[in-house]
């Protein structure tokens, strides 16, 4: 039997489609069906990409877009789906769904799926129109929850299927530590640096924290926009001799990161469906976010983890503390939030959820 053939469309630079699509890919999905990557966006392709595509024998092409100028990008993307002729196409970078779905409609045997990655709250006019456009002109569109499903109905006029897919992490590549020290506690964040996440606040927090425990760290992996603001904040409250700023890291350094912190913080002013939390609590660490909606769904105080209130730096500071008191008690917390990700948000459902979207569609 003929493999069907998919084509996913991702950022080129850090974000959370590679976190989404790379996992898929190492699952028997691979294998199951003929799979394309093209990335695309005003990014040069991270070369942890490159090599998670070669490593998987997956071929890939890269369209490199100018800010604010889209025809020549469409243009390149026209080309790619004429010489590939793919029977799917996933869209997790929202701008390319215009040229995927008037594809689709000239070539009715390929069907597009619009991937929604984004909260409502934090997306751009842009992104917003898009969203509007895939549920009128794309083949279905995938939300991360059924929370978020009902948020993209009520917001705009869905005509197309809609399907509830969370994310999934690989749990036997994302398991505790259990040579961890902790000594020095150390807080870690990785994420892209962008106004969406709450840095400035954690810091605050920290601040306040090593007031209490001198020798605490604080890493933080990723780029992005804010990064110059953040480190600057983290100069003015003279916090060089307890911050490490980790940089762009790759798949093997992230492990290498979830292996050495001891308590994971993810502050955020909005989230979708953080991979990151899905990492760190199948890694069974203390792990602590905003208490915004979609993490709600994934941490229950004093069960999976710790909630603080979005933008208030003393209830962080608070919750920061109870985690460092939680791994003094030997707290269990974190074993019953990796059963959640087993249970839930495995690489395993997400391969199973796929696949069927592909059969019920074809």
């Amino acid at each position: 039997m003929e493999k069907a053939k998919v084509i996913h469309v991702l950022y080129s630079g850090l974000g959370g489609h590679g976190n989404v699509v790379f996992p898929l890919l190492e699952t028997e999905f691979g294998n199951k069906h003929e799979n394309r990557v093209v990335f695309y966006g005003v990014e040069s392709v991270l070369e942890g990409y490159k090599s998670n595509c070669d490593h998987l024998a997956i071929p890939y092409h890269a369209i490199e877009k100018k800010p604010k100028r889209y025809l020549s990008a469409f243009n390149q993307f026209k080309r790619i789906l004429a010489q590939e002729k793919p029977n799917t196409i996933f869209i997790h970078n929202s701008e390319l769904i215009i040229p995927a779905s008037k594809y689709c409609k000239k070539n009715p045997d390929c069907q597009v799926i619009y991937i929604e990655h984004e909260n409502h709250a934090s997306k751009s006019r842009i992104i917003k129109t898009m969203s509007r456009y895939a549920g009128l002109r794309a083949s279905g569109v995938v939300c991360l929850s059924e929370a978020y499903a009902e948020t993209l109905k009520d917001n705009f006029r869905i005509k197309v299927p809609v399907h509830v897919i969370p994310n999934g992490v690989d749990t036997e590549k994302y398991t505790p530590n259990l040579n961890r020290s902790n000594s020095p506690v150390i807080f870690g964040m990785a994420s892209r640096m962008i106004p969406g996440k709450d840095h400035p606040t954690l810091l605050k927090a920290f601040k306040k924290v090593i007031e209490k425990y001198p020798t605490t760290e604080l890493h933080i992996a990723g780029e992005g926009d804010t990064f110059s603001s953040v480190k600057k904040l983290a100069t003015d409250l003279e916090l060089q001799d307890n911050i490490k700023f980790l940089g762009l890291l790759n798949v093997t350094e992230m492990l290498a990161f979830y292996n050495k912190i001891s308590i994971y913080v993810l502050a955020t002013k909005s989230e979708n469906l953080s991979t990151a939390l899905l990492q760190s609590m199948a890694c069974e660490l203390p792990t602590i976010t905003s208490d915004i909606e979609n993490n709600r769904l994934l941490i229950t105080p004093n069960e999976t983890g710790w909630l603080y209130q979005e933008g208030n730096v003393e209830d962080l500071h608070k919750q920061m503390c109870a985690c460092i008191e939680s791994l003094q008690t030997k707290s269990n917390i974190p074993k019953p939030a990796r059963a959640k990700i087993i249970s839930h948000y495995s690489t395993a459902q997400l391969f199973l959820k796929y696949d069927a979207l592909l059969t019920q569609n074809n």
